[in-house]
């Protein structure tokens, strides 16, 4: 199976992956992940205003549209891999975000005192269901940047686990509930 994230980021500090086996087809479940509004989780909406974002539930918060507003999608391989990419200083309260860049320059990005993360899905096919995967990676440049970013992920790390989970969880719902 090919696993685009390690093209992206294969050096990094901190990762998270989880994973939910999903009892419909690859392609079904790829059409899910599309479909998904995030933004209706209560989890979602929660934890980004606290974070200072605004989601509304009449706003989409797809994963396309998660792209368009602040994450770079540097690849995809239908119905197997979505990488995302995003750059800044995740720690400061505006997230720093660094904007404008191309898979190009992303894949070249190394500024002192930021960090690059990539966020990947990932569907394997597993006797005629798939396990649906999400991993965020890390990397970050200069050791005053890698204090900044594990003091911000001790305190966030764990919501963001949260967010991944239940978006995964309503991956699987809508996968499943269209194979119904």
């Amino acid at each position: 199976m090919t696993v685009l994230i390690d093209k992206w980021l294969h050096e990094y500090q901190v990762s998270s992956r989880y994973s939910v086996l999903v009892h419909a087809s690859d392609d079904r479940v790829y059409g899910a992940l599309k479909l998904a509004n995030f933004s209706n989780l209560a989890i979602v909406r929660i934890l980004m205003r606290l974070r200072g974002y605004k989601l509304d539930r009449g706003k989409t918060a797809e994963l396309d549209t998660a792209k368009n507003e602040r994450f770079l999608e540097l690849e995809r391989i239908p119905n197997r891999e979505v990488v995302l990419g995003i750059t800044g200083r995740f720690w400061r309260f505006d997230g720093g975000i660094v904007r404008g860049l191309t898979p190009e320059t992303f894949a070249d990005f190394h500024c002192h005192g930021c960090a690059k993360a990539v966020w990947s899905f990932s569907l394997a096919p597993s006797n005629g269901d798939t396990e649906v995967t999400t991993e965020t990676r890390v990397q970050t440049f200069g050791s005053a940047a890698t204090l900044k970013f594990r003091a911000y992920w001790a305190v966030i790390g764990p919501f963001s686990g949260l967010i991944r989970r239940a978006m995964l969880r309503e991956v699987k719902r809508i996968a499943e509930l269209r194979g119904a």
